[in-house]
């Protein structure tokens, strides 16, 4: 299998920054155990179903993600490119059987920053911003729900 590097390359990226008040250990459960994920990675109008994740190297996930007005489906999935427990997760997105090369790279990095966890995701193979309507908005209100799915889970 090639692997590539999963340090920002050249090409279209982008990065988003967020702090929550959680734990490293809590935001990494709730990227890598189904059951967590499923509840927070959504746009606004759009439900995520059928997860499944095999958080390891070389391990797949896919999920569908369906607009609640149309329904229509947007399967999607990757593969695990690294895994460093509750430090870095490295992975594929796209289509959900699509190959390692030529596919866009998401490296999520999570920082202990005492009581908080910083998150720096970053997207290398797109070229997003904020307002862009597309990828960027998508994961940037995916990430607002992420926030708020942590929020509710250490109100218990």
């Amino acid at each position: 299998m090639n692997v590539p590097d999963a340090t920002p390359q050249e090409g279209p990226q982008f990065t988003i920054t967020r702090t929550f008040d959680a734990p490293r250990e809590l935001v990494w459960r709730a990227w890598t155990e189904e059951t967590e994920f499923a509840q927070w990675l959504r746009q606004f109008g759009v439900s995520t179903d059928s997860v499944s994740l095999d958080v390891r190297v070389g391990g797949r996930y896919r999920y569908t993600m369906t607009n609640n007005e149309t329904g229509e489906e947007f399967p999607t999935g990757g593969e695990y490119l690294e895994v460093k427990p509750i430090e870095r997760l490295v992975f594929t997105w796209g289509e959900p059987d699509a190959p390692v090369d030529g596919t866009p790279v998401i490296t999520l990095t999570l920082i202990s920053r005492g009581e908080q966890t910083e998150l720096v995701f970053h997207m290398l193979g797109y070229e997003g911003a904020p307002g862009d309507g597309f990828v960027y908005d998508g994961w940037d209100e995916a990430l607002l729900n992420f926030g708020r799915h942590l929020a509710r889970e250490l109100q218990g």
